[in-house]
């Protein structure tokens, strides 16, 4: 063998396994996102010591919810996508290598002007490094850049989305076990203040000022509120549940856990208006659906590509031996023009493709927008009811907590009888359930302003 098909067998295996053993940026990226997933993996711990605070679940939950870790995902794939488009722009190098046998002898390599030095063989060893450069490709490779840049940008505010969303979720469950809370507390306070009635009563009857039916009366009540009571907890453990989903958290612990927050009332801009026009910049589902309209119209132009020609420079360099032991080297460099001259309809239903798919994205885009104006009609009015259930039931309760405390002072005197009583702790109870119902509410109606409106209202 000559000195320079010696050479190609040697370095050109030499080369190939420094390409396979050397860190590719494939191998790259899958180490550092295998480093993310481990890392996603050890933030999913449990509670942590102490009541709960709205702004502890939030942090949790952006940490361990499957949504905002798959959206994150997302946007590493997009990321990815945008460096193959990005690839197409560069030379390509590649190297082959081949073994044929023929059935009968042929040239070793193609016949050369006056040359009758010819080699043929049966067997015949190839190797070649094959170098191909894009010159023109119609505004394919940047209009695919282009688009998959958009899409990065829609995958962002897909994840922004998911993360509003999530906020919402986590305060209306937050504010709900904390409405819930207070009503626990209200019921096991008037189970109290029944249960030192009954001891009241339970005195008069023993020195005969009291009736037996009294008694009955307010265990009869007492069995009701212990009914209630149960019924109260089970709900506020399965808002726990809920909520320890929402913060990703595998495991409920045992015995629940504690939440601290202010339910307390407070005023919140209603203007319908400007929370539209804020709305229509801020909210990430709007900005998400402009990013795909703009890649959309970079698909368009990679559809409208497909009439033009395609135009690259090659070169290959090889060499080629026989299994007598002959050799020779060939190559060569060039331009290389492809012209679509006939592709059917292909191209054409291609283009009115992308152009429909683009009319569909508007028309959502469109309705989006009057979504918006629905939603945030809805919250606002929402927001006002509660509010104003706020302020009924501040005077319910004030008025229920004079008349129990007439009714008790003429019970005690022998004025007023037990049914009275009864009555008015009931009426405090249920003006109380309502204010807590209605506080709820008006903490729930604020957080899905804040998501229609794209932000803190």
């Amino acid at each position: 063998m000559s000195g320079t098909l010696r050479c190609i067998m040697t370095i050109g295996p030499m080369l190939l396994v420094m390409l396979l053993s050397c860190p590719s940026a494939a191998d790259n990226t899958t180490g550092q996102l295998q480093k993310d997933k481990e890392k996603n993996t050890s933030l999913r711990t449990g509670l942590p010591e102490g009541p709960l605070t709205i702004e502890k679940a939030l942090e949790i939950a952006f940490a361990n919810n499957p949504d905002v870790i798959a959206g994150d995902w997302d946007i590493r794939a997009a990321q990815a996508r945008t460096e193959q488009a990005t690839s197409r722009h560069l030379p390509t190098v590649e190297l082959t290598a081949a073994y044929r046998h023929h059935w009968h002898e042929e040239r070793l390599v193609p016949a050369r002007g006056q040359s009758t030095n010819a080699s043929f063989s049966n067997d015949i060893f190839s190797g070649d490094v094959v170098l191909s450069i894009p010159l023109f490709e119609g505004g394919r490779a940047v209009s695919s850049v282009n688009a998959s840049r958009f899409l990065k940008k829609a995958a962002e505010r897909g994840l922004e989305q998911t993360r509003e969303e999530l906020v919402f979720n986590i305060k209306s469950t937050f504010y709900t076990i904390l409405g819930q809370d207070r009503l626990v507390d209200a019921v096991e306070y008037s189970i109290q203040a029944l249960e030192e009635h009954l001891r009241k009563t339970e005195e008069l009857l023993s020195v005969q000022k009291a009736a037996r039916v009294d008694v009955l009366n307010i265990e009869v009540r007492l069995a009701d509120l212990m009914h209630q009571l149960v019924r109260q907890r089970g709900i506020s453990d399965m808002y726990r549940r809920l909520l320890v989903n929402l913060m990703g958290i595998e495991k409920m612990p045992r015995g629940g856990f504690d939440i601290s927050g202010d339910l307390s009332a407070y005023d919140v801009s209603t203007n319908s208006e400007k929370l539209i026009i804020k709305a229509v910049s801020a909210r990430p589902d709007m900005a998400r659906l402009d990013a795909e309209i703009e890649a959309q119209k970079e698909r368009i132009d990679i559809a409208w590509a497909g009439w033009w020609p395609v135009v690259s420079a090659k070169g290959t360099y090889g060499a080629r031996a026989s299994a007598q032991g002959d050799y020779d080297d060939l190559g060569f460099a060039g331009i290389e023009l492809s012209f679509p001259f006939f592709t059917g309809l292909e191209t054409a239903a291609r283009v009115d493709e992308e152009e429909a798919r683009l009319r569909i994205l508007e028309e959502k885009k469109r309705k989006l927008g009057l979504d918006i104006r629905g939603e945030i009609d809805s919250a606002v009015i929402r927001t006002k009811t509660a509010l104003a259930r706020i302020e009924a039931t501040s005077k319910a309760i004030a008025m229920a907590r004079e008349s129990l405390d007439i009714a008790r002072k003429k019970a005690a005197v022998g004025h007023g009888t037990t049914m009275d009583v009864l009555d008015a702790q009931a009426a405090l109870l249920k003006a109380e359930t309502m204010r807590f119902t209605a506080l709820t509410d008006l903490h729930t109606a604020c957080a899905l302003l804040d998501l229609a409106s794209g932000g803190a209202s």
